[in-house]
């Protein structure tokens, strides 16, 4: 019996396909485990050059703390050193491509000889979580100045819908209530998104269709009408910003100023009052004087997102950003990030002051010491003390009871 252990970093495409490799492991006959297993699989994150550092870190831990396991590393991490024709000393295996032919030469080089069979003749489920993430688009054309992906992935390719709806068809089979489409760039499907998610609601006991993230450019009235109106549809919109400067903004390559991005905020408020709005942010970017980062402060503070992803700005090689001039030290970037922290968690939790007293639909996902957490379709972190853990993976309402900038209190109806 071979076993495994499998650790995704980075975006929800690196977990989606982080979790579809470990499904084909599992149904090859290995057995996935948390602790001291035969391969330790690393499914690495080259965004940043502080993310390749951690691939590195991470390998290096499991080494120590199994010396006899095997090392593989996969993901953008692997791309990127195939790419560069790089070793590193410490990996036993670069798997680049997890199709079956690699899979079967990784473990062949590996010396584990695994029959191609599935267990009990039957497909392993690919997450045990109540949300699953759907790919259904990768690649990227955009070239940002600081992203090395579009380098990685290499060009745009859109999943067939038939072949998507399939798979969502397989995953609520598992008893996935919520699916969470996922892309390099989303906002980029073909033949059309909206298409492909009116062909998703139909999905007979699919309850939830959120998307992970889209560019505020590809956000059209036809698909804000459909968010707003469908039954099935999140009242979320991850928009990643990136920065509130206009002169930053174009350093950085990004297709849109911040007045043009406060247009789609306004647009989808106004379609939607109570939308969830959350983004992407890196602060440190190359030339981002005290003046510039108090222009990201003040838009921050006038969208008023309910949850900010920051990213200490970490030059990665091979990109544009990583040889500009006006690099940032360390702790000016860790104290701009505290800064947008605190802005963040201050318009969280006015966001989340506006859902008290009001109704909730949460997808209860887990449980801790008698608590029960999940999400609300706004993608509001809900907790309910001493519930019925009967609830998990079920769909309630709730109504919203106190609230602090990291959590919403509910109480059962």
């Amino acid at each position: 019996m071979t076993t495994f252990l499998l650790k995704s970093l980075g975006c929800k495409v690196s977990q989606y396909d982080g979790e579809r490799l470990a499904e084909k492991l599992r149904v090859l006959g290995l057995v996935q485990i948390e602790d001291a297993p035969d391969i330790f699989i690393l499914n690495g994150c080259s965004v940043t050059g502080r993310a390749s550092q951690k691939v590195r870190q991470m390998l290096r831990a499991a080494k120590r703390n199994w010396p006899a396991v095997k090392l593989v590393l996969t993901g953008c991490e692997a791309r990127l050193l195939t790419k560069r024709n790089e070793k590193l000393v410490e990996v036993d295996w670069l798997l680049k491509d997890a199709d079956p032919v690699s899979i079967s030469d990784m473990l062949a080089a590996l010396a584990f000889d695994v029959q191609a069979e599935s267990v009990n003749g039957a497909v392993v489920p690919v997450t045990a979580r109540t949300r699953a993430f759907l790919k259904v688009q990768d690649g990227c054309s955009q070239f940002c100045s600081y992203c090395i992906v579009a380098h990685l992935r290499g060009e745009e390719w859109s999943r067939p819908i038939a072949d998507a709806v399939s798979e969502a068809r397989r995953l609520v089979e598992e008893g996935h209530r919520e699916l969470v489409l996922t892309g390099i760039h989303l906002g980029h499907y073909k033949p059309s998104l909206l298409q492909l998610l009116k062909e998703l609601e139909q999905v007979p006991g699919l309850d939830r269709i959120r998307l992970s993230s889209i560019e505020s450019v590809e956000i059209d009235d036809d698909l804000l009408n459909w968010i707003a109106s469908s039954a099935k549809a999140c009242a979320h919109l991850h928009l990643p910003l990136q920065s509130g400067s206009d002169t930053i903004l174009r350093a950085m390559r990004r297709p849109y100023n911040v007045a043009e991005f406060a247009a789609v905020v306004a647009k989808a408020r106004a379609r939607m009052p109570f939308v969830a709005v959350t983004t992407d942010l890196i602060v440190g970017f190359p030339g981002e004087t005290d003046e510039l980062f108090a222009e990201t402060l003040k838009f921050l503070e006038e969208i008023q997102f309910s949850r900010i992803h920051i990213f200490k700005f970490s030059p990665r090689d091979g990109t544009p950003a990583a040889t500009m001039s006006g690099q940032i030290d360390n702790s000016t970037k860790a104290r701009r990030s505290e800064q947008v922290e605190a802005v963040w968690h201050k318009s969280a939790q006015t966001f989340y002051q506006r859902f008290i007293g009001r109704e909730l639909e949460i997808l209860w996902e887990g449980t801790t010491e008698g608590v029960l957490h999940g999400f609300s379709r706004e993608y509001i972190p809900c907790a309910m003390p001493a519930a019925d853990t009967r609830l998990l993976n079920q769909i309630a309402t709730a109504r919203g009871a106190s609230c602090d900038s990291a959590v919403l209190t509910v109480r059962a109806l």
